[in-house]
């Protein structure tokens, strides 16, 4: 739902700039709405759709930087006639290149030794590879072709477990995609494009997104590790910031990457800026600081699966009491009532203000604002409607980066694409097994920050009440994590921070620029 005033030629820059503007900035008076079904979108009158369509790219310049089109209104492409459905064409499976495989190979190889050694939770995550017939099959669809290294990469492991397939994480807090993730991400910063309407933003060296990149990593606030396909560099995408080929993680090729890591690794050196530890849990993370490995975290590999023939599957009555499996409907932008709006905004410059002077490296961990349309395909896809206070909390910050802004104690603010992603993660483990039980996940449960490891802090859509959720046991609903609502943690943020008092036996401390939250012992 996008507001503007009338009338619409005074309003029609609103449209591409209010996905950059705090809510307490949007404009004011009469508005209208724009829904989106799918790849089409409609603000409610001919007019208003033309004017739409005028400022954002065509179908077919959208086409021309590898993205797929958004449509206007009744806007659709000439038909070419009567179609008929095409049979399922063959795929043919290629190999790649001996030379750059065996390089892949070796430098996996290295990488699950260690972790085999140092962290094998981390190795059990990892997931088996993808069969060559699904590579080319995805091949053939997306109309792109993975570099040779990358393929063969995704024939050892396509990806890991986890949310952004953070079951396996890189320097700088990206987890390792499968390949079934490149498509939604790209498509994602693709609209981005397309809504913006600027061709030059759409530069694979020196824009801000190219559909033709490949994602092979992502963070849950909204950054991106890419491979641009022509010429194997791996490079970092941030939201609203141009590509970078020199950052911490550029490589000159996803081997190179990956060598790295498994000298980074093995020497216990730095790479991307971070030192690889491991935690109690045995897994991989990693820190600004070098740190000695716990002991005991030596094991194998995770075992094949296999299939138990017993096991009933779950009916569609056990799925649909899951709450994971909402009615399809379209997206639908609704604005937050402005009285919530203008207690969320206060609380925010409370906390934005105390981070600029005392934590500013904190400070700029805070992304910028979500755009109503992300909130209202992420609505859509969990069949949720979020509640007011933490609609304009995304609208005036799209979550943190990693390893930036926390909530006491640990909880990172996600942005809108890592709650859905991590939503869907949690429903399709209950839906393969509801035996769970509600007790461990269920679909009226919204998650808005991560731990770092697996956890996460979520909103129960039928109370407001907030609590946390870890793999291990599921829902904990009694302990500090729970606030009568979202609301309420972040002025409580507020006041801790104006006044250094502790919450829940946290208290705010700074160091180097950043902030942490300290227990009180």
């Amino acid at each position: 739902m996008i507001g503007l005033p009338r009338p619409l030629a005074a309003g029609l820059a609103a449209v591409l700039l209010l996905g950059c503007l705090a809510a307490d900035a949007l404009p004011q008076g009469e508005s209208y709405f724009c829904a989106f079904v799918g790849d089409t979108m409609s603000c409610g009158s001919a007019e208003r759709d033309a004017a739409m369509a005028a400022a954002m790219l065509t179908p077919a310049e959208a086409r021309s930087i590898g993205c797929p089109p958004l449509y206007v209104g009744r806007q659709q492409e000439p038909s070419s006639g009567e179609t008929r459905p095409a049979p399922e064409p063959a795929f043919a499976v290629r190999t790649p290149d001996p030379a750059r495989a065996a390089r892949v190979e070796a430098a996996w190889g290295r990488i699950e030794r260690w972790l085999g050694a140092h962290a094998s939770a981390t190795l059990r995550k990892l997931r088996f590879g993808a069969e060559p017939e699904y590579l080319a099959k995805w091949e053939h669809y997306a109309g792109r072709r993975l570099p040779d290294d990358l393929y063969a990469s995704y024939l050892r492991h396509d990806g890991a477990d986890g949310n952004l397939g953070d079951g396996f994480r890189l320097p700088r807090g990206y987890g390792l995609l499968p390949v079934s993730d490149m498509d939604s991400i790209n498509e994602s910063n693709c609209h981005s494009l397309i809504l913006r309407g600027d061709l030059a933003d759409a530069d694979p060296e020196h824009g801000t997104w190219h559909g033709s990149l490949l994602t092979t990593g992502s963070d849950a606030a909204g950054g991106d590790l890419f491979v641009e396909p022509r010429t194997g560099r791996v490079g970092e995408a941030a939201f609203g910031e141009r590509l970078r080929y020199d950052g911490p993680m550029g490589f000159p090729s996803h081997t190179a990457m990956l060598e790295a890591l498994a000298a980074a690794l093995e020497g216990g050196t730095a790479l991307g800026g971070s030192y690889p530890t491991v935690t109690g849990g045995c897994e991989l993370l990693w820190a600004a600081e070098p740190a000695p490995l716990p002991g005991g975290c030596a094991g194998e590999p995770r075992a094949t699966p296999t299939p138990t023939p017993t096991a009933q599957p779950p009916t569609e009555a056990d799925k649909r009491a899951t709450g994971c499996l909402p009615a399809r409907r379209a997206p639908v932008v609704r604005m937050p009532r402005a009285a919530v709006t203008a207690e969320v905004n206060a609380a925010w410059r409370r906390i934005e203000r105390w981070l600029a002077r005392h934590a500013p490296a904190t400070y700029k961990s805070l992304r910028p604002p979500a755009t109503p349309q992300a909130i209202a395909r992420a609505e859509a896809a969990m069949g949720a409607r979020l509640p007011d206070g933490l609609r304009a909390s995304l609208l005036r910050h799209d979550g943190a980066r990693d390893g930036g802004f926390t909530f006491p104690p640990i909880h990172t603010p996600m942005s809108v694409r890592g709650m859905r992603r991590d939503w869907q993660v949690n429903c399709d483990i209950i839906l393969a097994d509801p035996e769970l039980g509600a007790q461990w996940w269920h679909g009226r449960l919204i998650p808005f920050g991560y731990d770092g490891t697996g956890g996460s802090l979520f909103v129960d859509l039928d109370t407001g009440r907030t609590g946390s959720w870890h793999a291990e046991d599921g829902l904990h609903t009694g302990d500090s994590d729970v606030w009568p609502s979202y609301l309420v943690l972040l002025k409580a943020t507020a006041r801790a921070l104006e006044r250094g008092e502790p919450v829940r036996g946290r208290h705010p401390r700074v160091e180097k620029g950043r902030l942490d939250w300290r227990s009180a012992d």
